[in-house]
């Protein structure tokens, strides 16, 4: 499963993995209309090199997005953004073990051992939900092996070129870079 339609309709379909991924992994699937709204107020005063798709959402204000190369990213409301992971695949591996993304903005990707202990540090799901989202794994390949995601995630965050948002206005500043680059 390549596609993001493919994912969002996988979601849908099942309340369970849609209410997991919103509660614990701070991931919602809103109206397209809705979600370039979204994007639109982000970038308003701003300008970014690539072209991008909102996909999803986050309880306060940011989007997920798709670049034109497959990459995906991630714009907070707080002036924060970058790709987390090269393809959408990538991403929901990433997002299942990582859960918040927010909450690596300060992790050395250099350090498979930090990321380890951060991961080790996330509660597991309840039973109910292990089943669903081992379903959802299996269903769409996704990665569960922590090496692996450290590997995926840490090459999403270094792809170059960076998700850069530029002010174009001087009441604004440029976004921040999200992750440590390394």
């Amino acid at each position: 499963m390549q596609n993001v339609q493919d994912f969002i309709d996988r979601i849908k379909s099942d309340s369970h993995i849609a209410h997991y991924l919103s509660a614990e992994c701070d991931f919602d699937l809103e109206d397209k209309y809705d979600l370039e709204d979204d994007l639109d107020y982000l970038l308003d005063g701003f300008r970014c090199e690539c072209k991008l798709t909102p996909f999803g959402s986050d309880g306060s204000g940011g989007v997920y997005v798709l670049a034109e190369d497959g990459r995906v990213g991630y714009i907070d409301s707080e002036g924060r953004s970058g790709f987390a992971a090269m393809n959408i695949k990538d991403f929901f591996g990433i997002l299942l073990c990582c859960r918040m993304l927010s909450d690596w903005s300060d992790l050395d990707f250099d350090s498979i051992d930090d990321f380890m202990e951060c991961v080790e540090d996330k509660s597991s799901p309840s039973k109910d939900y292990k089943e669903r989202i081992a379903k959802f794994v299996s269903d769409c390949g996704l990665e569960t092996e922590p090496e692996k995601v450290y590997e995926m995630f840490r090459n999403g965050v270094n792809s170059q070129p960076p998700l850069e948002i530029k002010a174009t206005d001087d009441d604004y500043e440029d976004y921040e870079p999200l992750f440590q680059i390394g």
